[in-house]
């Protein structure tokens, strides 16, 4: 425990009973601190480019929710997903999309935009574009209309009534009421393919920029969601359904989130929070994962795999989650292989 820790504790303690979770507590403290930065500089962006950033949770559940919803742009060039050649994109192979959650089978052109995150799941693929001057804009594709439609992302606002298919029709839709910054949602569906559905959507002033995110998309490429986090061990019967990854921060912060699933709705996520601002390598925790530390919290639900330097890597299977059990995190962690440095994508996997 470091000295934070025990200040943290001993403060609590005064003031409360029972057991004090200072791990927990020191992490989310970490990650709000984090999100009020982002936020702040967002809202700084937002004032003068007098638009809004979305931003990205998971397909139907909160995937990397720790992430605030309006973000800044990094400082340096953040990583993008590397190409797979030869495997064909969305337009032509639309029922590619969504079926693999290795594979994203859209890209940007670089000289209109960059890739601020990016997920598959769920038979959905999506992610954040930065056109630049403070104006992102979201993306979702699929087979499936109603499954885009249930794609959310955080702070935005949605129509009551979902379209249906025969809403892909590249019209523009204006939801009201106002989102953060009071500038409405705009949203524009239509199929770039027979049986693809796709969506942008954005908070802003008015609808140009989703025009402009349409002339970025890349549809006849593939890349891989590579990550420099790797799950090389499951228990039976489980699989990877799901990759999401942030470099809104990049490089002082990372966010990425992996879903393993089994049959009978059974869920457990595994993620992983790298910051420059996390405090280094911690060991004591209260369980073995292999040959290293590990960490529950009083509450339970999820397991900490300790010994990560700038990093928290959590797999939590308790609510909303059901199925798992500690015992498969545990077997979900210990297999867990991280990236030399997690600064670095050209180490990544």
């Amino acid at each position: 425990m470091t000295d934070l820790d025990e200040r943290i504790t001993s403060t609590l303690r005064e003031h409360a009973e029972g057991a004090v979770d200072s791990h927990r507590l020191l992490r989310d403290s970490v990650a709000r601190g984090r999100r009020r930065r982002l936020r702040r500089r967002a809202v700084t962006g937002t004032a003068l480019a007098l638009v809004g950033v979305l931003g990205f949770v998971g397909v139907t559940n909160p995937g990397l929710g720790r992430l605030p919803w309006t973000a800044a742009t990094p400082s340096v060039g953040a990583p993008v997903p590397p190409r797979v050649d030869g495997m064909p994109g969305a337009a032509a192979d639309p029922t590619r999309v969504g079926a693999d959650p290795d594979l994203l089978h859209f890209g940007v052109d670089p000289a209109r935009a960059r890739l601020l995150a990016w997920r598959t799941g769920g038979g959905v693929e999506g992610g954040r574009l930065d056109l630049g001057g403070g104006r992102i804009v979201a993306v979702d594709l699929s087979t499936d209309a109603a499954a885009v439609e249930r794609s959310v992302h955080e702070g935005m606002t949605y129509p009551d009534v979902p379209v249906t298919a025969a809403g892909f029709d590249g019209g523009v839709q204006r939801v009201s009421p106002p989102g953060p910054g009071g500038q409405p949602g705009w949203f524009l569906r239509w199929q770039p393919a027979p049986g693809l559905y796709a969506r942008v959507h954005t908070v802003a002033a008015d609808a140009g920029v989703l025009r402009e995110a349409i002339a970025a998309l890349r549809l006849d490429e593939a890349y891989r969601c590579a990550t420099p986090l790797r799950l090389t061990t499951l228990p039976p019967d489980a699989s990877v359904a799901g990759c999401e990854v942030s470099v809104v921060g990049f490089p002082d912060s990372l966010d990425v989130l992996l879903t393993v699933t089994r049959p009978g709705g059974q869920r457990l996520d595994v993620r992983l929070e790298y910051g420059s601002d996390v405090p280094r390598r911690r060991t004591q925790g209260n369980r073995t994962i292999g040959d290293r530390a590990g960490y529950v919290p009083p509450h339970g639900g999820e397991l900490e795999l300790l010994g990560v330097d700038r990093a928290y890597v959590t797999a939590r299977f308790g609510p909303p989650y059901r199925g798992f059990t500690e015992a498969d995190a545990t077997v979900v962690l210990g297999g867990a292989r991280l990236a030399d440095d997690l600064s670095r994508p050209s180490t990544w996997e």
